[in-house]
């Protein structure tokens, strides 16, 4: 694969009209030498991960083993949604307005430190687990390698999607909308050229050109203190 990719960047040399495609092949290119032994290892840890079974990638209760991960570990099927961020807004006894984006889309305009709230909301609530935002590497062991011809939203800038709009395309552990509709927190820390502390987002959202939206893409940063329209997050358990 890498073979043809550094094919295909000689020929956009050659060819491309546009700067820009050259730069996101070679971007590719890069990333895939980077993370080739990475990558490897990260397969061979979920093929040996003893939850890799029939029915892994079918989520119980809205949750999917992170294979290769701690055996501990699941991811939420889906971004949290408007309705679900609204139950605890209600519970915290906040004032509420409907959302124009409907219940079923992601719930954006909410900062990592909300988020990491609703989590904290959530542990109380269920009681026998403890709920947090994934980092970097578990986002990542849970949604895999971008598939070529995965279909989700981006590159429209029309807003998002409900969760379940693009329900054909899966990660690797069997997640929806990883890839498009809206960035997601996670719980690395990273640091501006500033040196402010900011968080990682990762998966691209509706506005994103496809490239971003990679699993392999790193360095997007976002202020955790700060809410954005095409920011969500998604949710780990700890069992």
């Amino acid at each position: 694969m890498l073979a043809r990719k550094k094919a295909k960047l000689e020929d956009l040399k050659k060819t491309a009209k546009e700067p820009s495609k050259v730069r996101e092949m070679r971007e590719i290119v890069d990333e895939m030498i980077r993370d080739r032994d990475l990558r490897v290892e990260r397969t061979v840890r979920r093929f040996a991960d003893p939850r890799l079974r029939p029915g892994a990638r079918e989520p119980k209760d809205g949750y999917l083993p992170v294979l290769g991960a701690a055996q501990n570990v699941c991811i939420s099927y889906a971004p949290v949604t408007n309705a679900e961020y609204r139950a605890f807004l209600k519970s915290a006894g906040k004032s509420v307005a409907d959302n124009p984006a409907g219940a079923g889309h992601p719930a954006v305009n909410v900062s990592r430190e909300e988020a990491e709230a609703y989590c904290k909301w959530l542990s109380r609530k269920d009681g026998n687990a403890a709920y947090r935002l994934p980092t970097v590497e578990e986002w990542e062991l849970a949604a895999g390698h971008m598939p070529k011809d995965a279909d989700f939203n981006c590159g429209v800038g029309g807003g998002t999607t409900p969760v379940g709009a693009y329900a054909k395309t899966l990660s690797a552990c069997g997640a929806a909308d990883m890839w498009g509709n809206c960035w997601e927190w996670t719980s690395t820390d990273a640091y501006g050229r500033g040196g402010e502390k900011l968080a990682e987002v990762k998966g691209g959202a509706f506005d994103s050109a496809r490239s971003e939206c990679r699993t392999e893409r790193r360095g997007e940063m976002r202020n955790p203190s700060k809410g954005y329209p095409n920011v969500g997050f998604r949710i780990v358990r700890i069992k």
